[in-house]
């Protein structure tokens, strides 16, 4: 009996301890408003220094996507990235030197590090969590807006990566 006893003591307390050890942290970690704040960032620098990026490169219009992918693993998430893409028909007013020099000069206007400005490839610029890269051709003009990995709770992570792809508007 005594035995017995000691047995589902020792289970109970297994359980309880491995109650504890979940993955699953609470919703209420801070990780969604973290994301929304992530995901505001990025609306913001769509709506400001790409509009100006696009406007010194003579782009008008742009066809784009945002999604939410899961960091970490897939059975154990950290978190979830941000991703947007946009694509510009380029504008054939400026050569790809001055196409590049002036986006440069717009991020850096609006306290984006750029990691290396003569880069004939890609302009790479980070600021805060997300990083911006813009690849300038002759006849297109593609952007990529990343974040971080923003650590969540894996249920606010899978939630946000379950969302649908939205399509950006462009005005």
């Amino acid at each position: 009996m005594t035995r017995t006893l000691g047995i589902l003591l020792l289970a109970l307390a297994l359980a309880l301890g491995l109650a504890g050890c979940g993955s699953d942290r609470s919703e209420n970690d801070g990780g969604s408003p973290a994301v929304d704040d992530v995901e505001k960032a990025a609306d913001d620098a769509v709506d400001g220094v790409l509009h100006r990026v696009a406007a010194a490169l003579g782009l008008e219009r742009a066809k784009g996507s945002r999604s939410f992918t899961i960091c970490g693993e897939s059975y154990a998430p950290r978190g979830v990235v941000l991703q947007g893409f946009l694509n510009f028909q380029a504008a054939g007013g400026l050569t790809h030197d001055e196409a590049t020099a002036a986006t440069v000069g717009v991020l850096e206007d609006d306290g984006w590090r750029v990691a290396d400005p003569d880069n004939p490839v890609f302009v790479e610029g980070k600021k805060g969590a997300l990083t911006l890269r813009v690849e300038i051709s002759a006849s297109l003009v593609v952007v990529d807006l990343v974040s971080d990995c923003v650590e969540t709770s894996d249920r606010v992570a899978k939630d946000y990566a379950a969302r649908p792809k939205v399509e950006l508007a462009w005005s």
